[in-house]
């Protein structure tokens, strides 16, 4: 089968078989999936279709399986060209700990980054979010901000919201599962609000 295209900088294998509804939770699973010769495979959503826009605040009630090998981004991603992205919550596939999530605003023709950490149970319910307004990014957990962004480096262009897993190297970072690595490990989302600017 063809590789996603969803996310251009990975080479990872994505299927929409592994984004999954159940008892009003959206599941993101990663497993050995015979359809593809025994290979993991990843799920991930995207509003690209339906909804962009500057500026917004973005919250995700989430948690997630503990793994290694298995990483997660939630991000915002320009409607045309790249960067910029705001990543509010990633973690690679070589940690798989579910102890802290990181930010990276990538900004400028020579994808500059600038990162910060929090730390938190990720195997337990949380809401991690983004308030984006002109120059300034706020990054949020559980309703409080834990850090911001200021200046002509916040974006000013449309983006949308995308919710994505990866097994593996993202194209950066990352390593594979290995022996304690659970049989399915799953991103598990419980409610996305999305609120325009005004």
């Amino acid at each position: 089968p063809p590789r996603s295209t969803l996310f251009p900088y990975t080479t990872l294998f994505r299927s929409k078989s592994h984004v999954v509804v159940r008892g009003g939770v959206l599941r993101l699973q990663n497993y050995r999936d015979s359809a593809y010769g025994g290979r993991w495979v990843s799920g991930g959503v995207s509003m690209g279709r339906s909804l962009n826009q500057t500026y917004g605040r973005y919250r995700v009630r989430f948690r997630m399986t503990k793994g290694r090998g298995v990483g997660m981004c939630m991000f915002l991603w320009p409607t045309h060209g790249w960067p910029p992205e705001i990543d509010f919550a990633e973690e690679s596939s070589d940690v798989g700990a579910r102890r802290w999530e990181t930010s990276t605003l990538h900004y400028g023709s020579s994808n500059h980054e600038i990162h910060y950490r929090v730390h938190a149970n990720f195997q337990n319910w949380h809401t991690i979010g983004v308030t984006w307004t002109p120059g300034l990014i706020r990054y949020t957990l559980d309703g409080h901000t834990w850090a911001q962004i200021s200046g002509s480096r916040v974006p000013n262009v449309p983006m949308h919201l995308g919710l994505q897993t990866h097994v593996g190297s993202n194209g950066q970072s990352g390593g594979m599962p290995d022996a304690a690595t659970p049989g399915k490990v799953a991103l598990q989302v419980d409610w996305v609000k999305v609120w325009r600017y005004s």
